[in-house]
């Protein structure tokens, strides 16, 4: 089972909530933050999978996308 999230707030609340995440499933696409356009803040695409490994959780990563920058936290 694959789920998609989107998040948005600021940065550090965006990175506590990714790290609180990762304790339940696998977490790809957190890596990279995008400006809101017209607010404050930042936004996070992730993708969460159920851990294949309980006792193992993984941090799973994603190929960057052409033509996205980054944001500088």
């Amino acid at each position: 089972m694959t789920i998609k999230v989107r998040l948005a707030g600021e940065p550090d609340e965006i990175t506590r909530l990714v790290d609180h995440l990762r304790d339940h499933f696998e977490v790809a696409g957190s890596d990279r933050g995008y400006p809101n356009r017209g607010s404050f803040g930042v936004r996070v695409y992730l993708e969460l999978r159920e851990h294949t490994n309980q006792s193992a959780p993984q941090r799973v990563r994603t190929e960057p996308e052409p033509g996205r920058r980054e944001v500088e936290p």
